[in-house]
């Protein structure tokens, strides 16, 4: 079946449209999900609760559109929900530490284990700090966008990012991985 006859089902509420949809992005829904939280559980509940939220939105598609795009934003949208009603992590406003800084950058040497070093130093981070640098460098959310859903400042988000690069740059330094130019 061609894509666009999938999606128009989909959007008329086909069942089989919609298994076929959710076989196809389930798997790279389920590591956004994941990225939101330590537990493989949790993870497949949010992912649960996003294709819910998706099946019940389908009319309000344009079928014009990407629908994997649409997709993420739900998923994505799912995990920072689930947080914020369960309080999984505590921002804390302190705009005095945010000062407008040049935008640094942690590289590292060439490193067959980087991706998995970098992962496992991420899922290190405390939760707020995890959560925010998913949302703004994973997830591509804008500063405002993060602030909208976490309901804190703008300036909450970029402290809780910088904090979190600070962090990392530090956890990649205890591991010997050192500065070049590989963006955080």
């Amino acid at each position: 079946m061609d894509k666009q006859k999938l999606i128009k089902k989909f959007v008329k509420g086909n069942k089989r449209a919609f298994d076929k949809i959710y076989a196809d992005y389930c798997d790279g829904m389920y590591s956004i999900c994941l990225r939101y939280t330590n537990n493989s559980d949790e993870a497949a509940d949010i992912l649960q609760d996003a294709f819910i939220r998706i099946y019940e939105k389908r009319e309000l598609f344009d079928v014009e559109s990407q629908l994997g795009p649409w997709i993420k934003r739900i998923v994505i949208n799912t995990a920072i929900n689930h947080y914020r009603v369960n309080k999984k992590f505590e921002l804390v406003e302190d705009e005095s530490y945010f000062e407008e800084e040049d935008e640094q950058t942690v590289s590292v040497q060439e490193n067959n284990n980087l991706k998995s070093v970098l992962s496992e130093c991420i899922e290190e981070l405390p939760p707020g700090y995890k959560a925010v640098f998913n949302m703004y460098v994973l997830d591509n959310l804008t500063h405002k966008e993060i602030a909208e859903f976490l309901n804190v400042s703008i300036n909450t988000s970029k402290t809780q990012l910088s904090k979190a690069r600070k962090m990392l740059k530090l956890k990649l330094e205890e591991k010997n991985i050192t500065s070049s130019k590989v963006e955080l």
